[in-house]
């Protein structure tokens, strides 16, 4: 949220060489028959009254009288009210949103005084033109900005115009989430406001500068004392407008929130709630004057083409008196079709902006509406994902262990079934999570790295190896030899993919053969596109079900035995990653012989040296007696983790809540420490903040069935070091200990 700080309510009183734009001239010649002549002494008395209109919010009045008294001020050689006047008319453009027309105004007043070398005001206008684009164009707003300091400029006005540069471009930095550029234009101006000359507007600079302070805090994840600021910007909240009220009760509220006070919250948000509904009112205010404000630019058209051609009448020598009248009969007529027109457009203007506030009102409700049910559905999907992968982890952990337990050797094939019906139950919960979080913003963003692509491959067929070996599937791969090892890009969505179309192969063919085959199609510098092919002689998919088979939800019947298999979710989450990867998935299939599915992409070739870098050397003796703090308030899960540590010759100790967790940290120091986060009496955030404020050090490592949306502000910044989602394969949690030691 930007608030710039305006130079028009002192730099009227000024010599300011500004230049008039086009528009104004254009604007000033309707008013040329004006037989009012005002004197210079006349002309400062109404320059104070157009700044009481400027503070009112009359910018259309402004509009209407401004350009007849800057040609006033000119016939009579007033250039400082001429000034003024211009310097007025400006400002009005920026708060009418007109940003093109202010630009314009203010480039052509740039280009004067630099021809007259006025340093003043070009520093003063190059502050109007940061502010032109300070709502709309943070980036375009900072380039003026420091254009302005790059001029050395030593006079009395010299602080004040200083202290304006460098306290945008702080508010500004705090927008664009740049902490340390914000924090240094602040510390450009500290201790500045005590002087003289900003007394006038010490208050309103004492509230700004803390409202930026706050916002500079909240970025760096320092919120106790972003309250502190907020707090002491609020004692001078009346001299400054609701904007910035408005931003220091939301930066508020999220600086409560962080801190877990939430009972400070509501009061907060009450007071937040009512400043939003006193902007929308005003903006609906400023909206109308707007359309007020085009209505009367029209007129103001209208009038110069009719006075243009009453001139051309009053210059034109007519013969005869019956021409004459008649001319004058063929203007009056257009003028009063003009004023019929004017009026019929003022109409329309006026039914069509009630209109759009009707549909505004409309659109808010069903806005607010779709808002809660968003919310509502991430709440359901976060429950049901957190309460399935709890009880999972139990399973597939156990079931893990009792596979590598040689006195269990007689049973591995029923622990394998336990472990495969827990892994698909597992991979439904991740498929309607992930079908979800691709349709996000977030979903889009890539991550990518150096991989083997062979390996990777070799990892996908060894995933699906039990159910191949249950159907009778043999399985191939054919990679082209000149397709480099090493490649870069996003290994994790290109593996969700593969595993995707190598799952539905898997499933829907028996006794048959499944290939992957992945061919170079072109070699480019650092790029080369791939062809990846997926053929099963399966089942196939029945022609009336082939455009179905993308739709979410959707599950084609076995032709056999009639069951429904799978989620549906394959192949619409295959087609949602392709087309963030700028792909898309092609499918040829033939009921009853097999389908086969193939994409095209473009990656990056890798580097080996990258690829080893990124893999850390797995050094798993070095975990040997290290201690390890299991906090769960699940007894199964403990008893996972602890057989998982206990392979490994780890000693480990048990809470079962936060509250225990912190308690025992105090008393006994751990190499480590697995904490849950969803647990009675303290939660695992609450438990590492306690933690954190005595021991900053041992690695909290957050081993929970909660996938978070943003684990930045929900989790990392509450001391914990990495997490961890339930259920794991047990390489990636050794491969987290190693990353802490």
């Amino acid at each position: 949220m930007a608030q710039k700080i305006t130079v028009a309510l002192w730099c009227i009183l000024l010599s300011i060489s500004l230049s008039f734009s086009q528009e104004a001239y254009r604007q000033s010649s309707s008013y040329s028959t004006n037989p009012i002549t005002y004197t210079e002494q006349q002309l400062d008395s109404i320059s104070y009254e157009l700044l009481d209109y400027f503070n009112k919010g009359y910018y259309n009045q402004i509009l209407e009288k401004t350009p007849v008294l800057i040609k006033n001020a000119r016939n009579i050689s007033a250039y400082d009210l001429e000034r003024r006047f211009r310097n007025i008319l400006g400002n009005s453009f920026i708060k009418l949103d007109d940003t093109v027309n202010a630009e314009l105004f203010f480039k052509e007043a740039l280009k004067v005084a630099k021809e007259q070398k006025d340093t003043l005001s070009i520093l003063i206008t190059y502050v109007n033109l940061g502010n032109t684009y300070f709502e709309t164009d943070a980036y375009k707003a900072v380039a003026y900005l420091k254009k302005g300091l790059a001029y050395e400029y030593q006079n009395d006005r010299h602080d004040q115009i200083n202290f304006i540069l460098h306290h945008n471009l702080a508010e500004l930095y705090v927008d664009l989430r740049k902490p340390q550029l914000a924090r240094y234009h602040l510390k450009q101006i500290e201790g500045k406001i005590d002087i003289e000359v900003m007394a006038a507007r010490r208050k309103t600079y004492l509230g700004t500068t803390n409202f930026i302070k706050a916002g500079i805090l909240l970025l760096e994840n320092n919120p106790k004392e972003s309250i502190e600021n907020i707090l002491e910007s609020l004692k001078y909240k009346e001299a400054y407008d609701e904007n910035y009220r408005l931003g220091n009760y939301k930066n508020l509220m999220i600086a409560y929130e962080r801190m877990g006070q939430y009972e400070k919250l509501p009061e907060v948000h009450k007071v937040y709630d009512s400043l939003k509904e006193v902007r929308y009112e005003k903006d609906k205010i400023k909206q109308q004057q707007i359309a007020r404000t085009e209505v009367q630019l029209d007129k103001i058209e209208q009038d110069l083409r009719a006075s243009q051609l009453e001139n051309e009448l009053v210059t034109q020598k007519a013969s005869v008196d019956q021409i004459l009248l008649i001319f004058l009969i063929v203007v009056a007529v257009l003028f009063l079709l003009v004023i019929i027109l004017l009026f019929k457009a003022k109409n329309k203007r006026e039914r069509l902006l009630n209109g759009l506030v009707a549909k505004n009102s409309q659109y808010l409700e069903a806005k607010e509406k779709s808002e809660k049910l968003a919310k509502s559905n991430t709440r359901f999907l976060s429950t049901i994902s957190h309460e399935l992968r709890t009880p999972l982890y139990g399973i597939v952990g156990l079931s893990t262990s009792f596979l590598k337990n040689p006195k269990l050797s007689g049973y591995k094939d029923e622990f394998n079934s336990l472990k495969f019906s827990a892994d698909y139950l597992l991979a439904l919960v991740n498929d309607v999570l992930h079908i979800n979080k691709f349709s996000s913003k977030k979903g889009h963003a890539l991550t990518e790295m150096h991989f083997d692509l062979s390996v990777l491959l070799e990892n996908i067929i060894q995933t699906f190896t039990f159910l191949n070996e249950k159907h009778n599937n043999k399985v191939l791969i054919e990679l082209d030899s000149s397709i480099p090892p090493i490649l870069y890009g996003d290994k994790m969505k290109i593996s969700q993919v593969l595993m995707n179309l190598m799952s539905n192969a898997s499933k829907f063919t028996e006794d048959g053969k499944i290939s992957i085959k992945i061919n170079s199609l072109e070699q480019t510098g650092e790029k080369i596109r791939l062809f990846f092919e997926i053929k099963d002689s399966g089942r196939g998919i029945h022609p009336d079900d082939q455009k179905s088979v993308f739709e979410e939800f959707t599950q084609v019947k076995d032709s056999y035995h009639q069951e429904m298999n799978g989620t549906g979710l394959g192949l619409p989450i295959v087609n949602k990653i392709l087309s963030i990867l700028s792909s898309s998935l092609h499918m040829d299939s033939v009921f009853n012989q097999g389908t086969t599915f193939s994409f095209i992409l473009d990656i990056h070739i890798g580097e080996k040296e990258q690829q080893l870098q990124q893999a850390p050397l797995i050094n798993i003796a070095s975990l040997e007696n290290k201690k390890v703090l299991i906090v769960d308030d699940n007894k199964i899960n403990q008893i996972v983790t602890q057989k998982i540590l206990e392979q490994y010759f780890m000693a480990h100790h048990t809470a079962s809540n936060g509250k225990e967790a912190v308690e025992i940290v105090q008393k006994e120091s751990f190499d480590f420490i697995l904490m849950d986060i969803n647990m009675p009496v303290m939660n695992g955030i609450e438990a590492s903040q306690k933690i954190r404020e005595f021991d900053k050090k041992t690695p909290i490592i957050a081993l929970t069935a909660t996938d978070f949306e943003d684990p930045e502000n929900e989790v990392y910044c509450y001391g914990v070091n990495s997490i961890i989602v339930k259920p794991y394969v047990t390489e990636h949690l050794l491969h987290s200990l190693l990353q802490e030691l």
